[in-house]
């Protein structure tokens, strides 16, 4: 009996110290246990990379492409010329302009016909003070007819000093127009020489010499890439949306043996700082909603580290207890 008594001792104490040691084993999954793991002062989520400028530059003006000054991956400055398209129509139609406009700048500054008909309209009106001159002297002298032709006459040239006054302005109006119609020419002129709508790299080339390029077809990609995007997701429950705009977030390469290769090249440790410029407003069905900030690029040589859709890790900073 005393030894049944002293074996079930001997299995209690066992399954206990099993027991124990089954309690000290975290579950898997699970490093430390919930209780220990904070994210009140970083959140710390998987992001990617993408562009916050790309543009397809169009062609403004229809025509032919006569040449291109790029390369697919050259890396171009705002206003840089990238196309030309066949301009010598529109060399004609400026020329044309231009001649239009020189011929009524001379016709608005010339007032002869005013001039003209002022001093026609004054000999007509002293004939006719002259006449009455005459017949308050001598009545009758002058034929009542006559008189009244002299004063016909008189009226009409001043008709036609009014009429010469209203072509000179007008000519002054047509000269306005005439210039504004070299400026358009011009624009479409200038038009044809295709520029680059932002500082970037060539992307895509769409067209070669010689083909035909309509009006808004597009004739290459150009993307901005020393100034990303970086896209990624906290969880609602644990970082209230309310609280996350304007936070300092830090970008890293989420390829780890990459990143030490590259943080060798440039002697750096290869981090990119920006701030939350984006908190969307829905919340997905897991509870995470979408954040995003605008971050500077980094280059060795002309290729650049960071590129659109780049894995990254996105750590935003809770650092002031919110």
């Amino acid at each position: 009996m005393r030894n049944l008594v002293l074996i079930g001792v001997a299995c209690l104490a066992i399954a206990t110290v099993v027991a124990a040691q089954n309690s000290a084993v975290p579950a898997p999954g699970n490093s430390l246990p919930v209780e220990q793991v904070s994210l009140d002062d970083v959140g710390l989520v998987e992001g990617h990379i993408s562009l916050i400028n790309d543009v397809d530059v169009s062609a403004q003006e229809a025509g032919v492409l006569t040449s291109l000054h790029f390369l697919e991956g050259e890396t171009v400055v705002k206003g840089q010329l990238l196309a030309d398209l066949d301009n010598s129509d529109a060399m004609v139609r400026l020329e044309e302009a231009s001649l239009n406009h020189e011929v009524a700048i001379k016709e608005a500054t010339n007032d002869i016909n005013v001039k003209a008909s002022d001093s026609a309209a004054k000999v007509a009106q002293a004939e006719v003070e002259e006449s009455e001159a005459v017949n308050a002297e001598s009545p009758g002298s002058i034929p009542a007819t006559k008189l009244r032709r002299e004063r016909l006459t008189a009226e009409r040239s001043m008709l036609q000093v009014d009429v010469a006054k209203l072509e000179f302005e007008i000519s002054g109006i047509t000269a306005r127009v005439r210039g504004q119609q070299v400026k358009a020419a011009e624009n479409s002129l200038e038009r044809r020489s295709i520029k680059a709508p932002l500082a970037g790299v060539i992307e895509q080339r769409y067209k070669e010499i010689g083909e035909w390029v309509a009006l808004g077809e597009p004739i290459c990609q150009v993307v901005r890439m020393d100034r990303l995007r970086v896209e990624g997701f906290l969880s609602s429950r644990d970082h209230p949306p309310v609280l996350v705009l304007g936070r300092s977030v830090t970008v890293r390469l989420k390829d780890k043996q990459l990143s030490a290769k590259l943080e060798k090249l440039v002697n750096r440790k290869l981090e990119f700082s920006g701030k939350i410029s984006f908190v969307s407003n829905l919340i997905q069905a897991g509870g995470e909603y979408q954040v995003w900030a605008d971050i500077d690029n980094l280059a060795i040589g002309s290729q650049w580290i960071l590129r659109p859709g780049t894995p990254v890790e996105l750590v935003v900073q809770f650092d002031d207890g919110s």
